[in-house]
């Protein structure tokens, strides 16, 4: 309670020197006197609530305000603290473009005759790789739709990696590969969905 009363009586000094007023004409705008206000403003005693709201709208904030510690740091609001992790995923995956360009630059400096091949098939394993990083991180602070999601990016970019690093072009073998990955979809989902009811019902019990 003390405390409380402390951080009130800072914010009334805080506001009130912010307003540009004395003691004096603050007391004059609420009706009340000026020892009132000194008193309040050395935690000696706490204005009530229809005087705290009186002053808040003078000041043009809340009686929350009152009651809030400004002097500690600011805790990281919810959604901020989802954006700058989901920020850090997908700076770490860029990661993955970024070193597949570096070793692209370095080939095409060595040896420019094979860049195109290279860059190709660089940029194509990067695909998967950084799907993997960013499976990590859902696995780390993800939600479950999300891990799905990144495990099914992953299915499907390891089949398109496939189908071009082996050269295949012919309809008759093409086909074979997707259908493979449309199975190991359906498996992702169904086990998703077990996962998801197994943690709904231990969340009952």
């Amino acid at each position: 309670m003390e405390e409380l009363k402390q951080t009130i009586a800072e914010n009334l000094v805080a506001y009130r020197k912010q307003a540009q007023l004395t003691q004096q004409e603050l007391a004059e705008k609420i009706n009340y006197s000026d020892k009132a206000v000194s008193k309040w403003e050395r935690a000696e005693g706490v204005p009530d609530v229809l005087v705290l709201k009186a002053i808040a709208d003078l000041y043009g904030v809340t009686v929350n305000d009152f009651l809030v510690d400004h002097t500690k740091p600011k805790k990281l609001r919810f959604k901020d603290f989802w954006a700058k992790r989901w920020l850090i995923t997908l700076l770490s995956a860029g990661l993955v473009f970024f070193i597949a360009t570096i070793v692209v630059f370095i080939w095409l400096v060595v040896a420019p005759a094979s860049a195109a091949d290279v860059a190709k098939y660089t940029y194509l394993t990067a695909l998967p790789i950084a799907c993997i990083v960013v499976l990590v991180f859902s696995c780390i602070w993800g939600k479950l739709w999300q891990r799905c999601l990144a495990v099914s990016a992953l299915v499907w970019t390891l089949c398109l990696l496939i189908h071009l690093a082996l050269n295949i072009v012919t309809l008759e073998y093409t086909w074979m590969i997707y259908v493979v990955g449309a199975a190991m979809q359906l498996l992702v989902i169904l086990w998703f969905i077990l996962v998801y009811f197994v943690k709904r019902g231990k969340a009952v019990k």
